[in-house]
């Protein structure tokens, strides 16, 4: 039966899959950690080259770009509850909410493109979190054995994939609370080991003023584009975030959750940033490990470092393989079938990894083209949509309960006078206030359309920019050095 706003209590299905999310949902404790679990240690590692390649400039990035992140990911959140209260049956859509919101404000058709982009985003996604963490895992053989033990990470993504699948068969984020813990536990651990190394080393090189900006064959404003699609990858909670959000306890603090997310992932790419400038300047790699000297530590950050990125495989994933598995008509109870289509999936992730260059240039790429639309150019049109939708629908639910009340008054004339009368008097005494307070809230509704419409400009400047960039230096990369597949093939002849 079809749940509406009107439905009696006694009428709704409190054994439907969401009506036990209050019992067992996500604190915005646990929803922090879920947040900071799909950011990881990218921020830690990979994040501070884009950052110090783009100069001065590269502050104002992080900071702008950050900011839109938190703020239309709150617009997410904020969607969703106002399409609970237009249709509460949106509920039963819980394991693909992005495309609901999708489907409520402009209809089926752009429903589906949500879907395919989605999916293509969040699958795309888990493609560096593998190479870096095999590309680790051969750091530490080599640091180990001193060079001697030198298994490619090409084979070590294989070998992780394996080991992946048993995680990645789990269900949505409330069943992996103990997978989160650990996955930011060693978020934090391998920053802890990460800063000492870089304050423990002593470079031999003298330290440059960030006022130059680095000599490199990309120019400033390709180094920001490049900046901008790793920025816009590597915090995209966007995919995430309202899957977060419904197996919460309390929906309407999801605004507290994705800044708490945030302010510390924020935090630790910040200290690390700044450390590794004052200790290296500017000639940074693409993964801070690399300019380590062998010591414990880091040997113990490079392990923690691979283990992090398998286990946020898991719930970064979690929304397309929900919305695979309803595709397919898999039951949400664990079973075989879920176990095969993810292993597939894995599979299939691997293979891709194979194939592409390097993890930096994937994640620019993906960042820039794929995760534009859905964190700079939908939240605000669905947010700006919903508006609308939310007045109508209050307003028709205003005119309903009108009706209601006058259909149901006594039919004596004496009682419906004074109910006039009543009403009369109430709305006379308070006529004056509203003459201040509707256009106070009609500007700053207003206000919010101006600022979620230059949101949107922003996304289709950045996003077409940023694609360009990123596919010209992917091609000039791939003429000289060739992805693992490639390697392999030879090997293998």
């Amino acid at each position: 039966m079809e749940i509406t706003e009107r439905s009696l209590l006694l009428e709704r299905n409190f054994n439907s899959p969401f009506s036990n999310i209050s019992n067992s949902g996500l604190s915005v404790i646990f929803a922090v950690v879920c947040i900071v679990d799909v950011f990881g240690v990218f921020p830690v590692v990979s994040l501070p080259k884009a950052i110090i390649d783009c100069g001065y400039l590269g502050i104002l990035v992080v900071i702008s770009v950050s900011c839109i992140q938190i703020y239309t990911a709150i617009l997410l959140g904020k969607c969703w509850l106002m399409a609970e209260d237009i249709e509460p049956s949106i509920q039963f859509k819980n394991r693909y909410p992005y495309s609901a919101l999708a489907e409520i404000t402009y209809g089926s058709v752009l429903a589906r493109f949500v879907t395919f982009l989605l999916d293509l985003t969040v699958f795309g996604g888990g493609i560096p979190n593998l190479i870096v963490a095999a590309q680790n895992l051969q750091f530490l053989g080599l640091r180990l054995s001193n060079d001697a033990f030198d298994m490619s990470f090409c084979y070590w993504m294989i070998v992780l994939g394996t080991v992946m699948c048993p995680f990645l068969w789990l269900g949505s984020p409330k069943d992996m609370k103990l997978l989160c813990s650990i996955s930011v536990t060693l978020v934090f651990f391998a920053f802890i080991f990460i800063f000492i190394c870089a304050v423990s080393d002593t470079p031999n090189q003298s330290v440059p003023s960030l006022s130059t900006l680095p000599d490199t064959e990309f120019s400033l404003w390709q180094n920001i584009s490049t900046a901008y699609g790793i920025l816009a990858f590597q915090f995209d909670i966007h995919p995430t975030i309202l899957t977060i959000q419904v197996d919460m306890t309390d929906k309407s603090k999801i605004d507290k959750a994705v800044i708490g997310g945030f302010a510390v992932s924020l935090g630790l790419f910040f200290i690390t940033c700044l450390t590794i400038l004052l200790r290296y300047g500017e000639n940074v790699e693409p993964s801070v490990l690399e300019m380590f000297p062998t010591t414990v530590i880091l040997h113990f950050a490079a392990v923690l470092v691979a283990l992090q990125l398998s286990l946020s495989s898991a719930i970064s994933n979690t929304a397309l393989y929900q919305n695979i598995e309803d595709s397919m008509g898999i039951s949400r109870d664990f079973n075989r079938k879920r176990c095969i289509i993810r292993s597939i999936l894995a599979i299939l992730s691997v293979l891709v990894a194979e194939s592409v260059p390097r993890f930096d240039l994937v994640m620019s790429l993906i960042g820039g083209a794929l995760t534009g639309p859905l964190v700079f150019i939908l939240p605000p049109l669905f947010y700006i949509r919903m508006l609308t939708l939310k007045q109508k629908h209050d307003e028709m639910l205003q005119l309903e309960n009108f009706h209601n009340i006058v259909y149901n008054l006594d039919e004596t004339s004496e009682y419906f006078t004074k109910y006039i009368e009543t009403k009369f008097h109430k709305e006379s005494n308070t006529s004056m206030p509203d003459i201040n307070i509707v256009p106070k809230q009609q500007n700053f509704k207003d206000c919010k359309v101006i600022l979620c419409t230059l949101i949107i400009i922003f996304g289709i400047i950045a996003t077409i920019a940023t694609t360009y960039w990123n596919v010209i230096n992917t091609m000039r990369y791939v003429t000289f050095s060739p992805p693992c597949i490639f390697n392999i093939y030879n090997a293998t002849l």
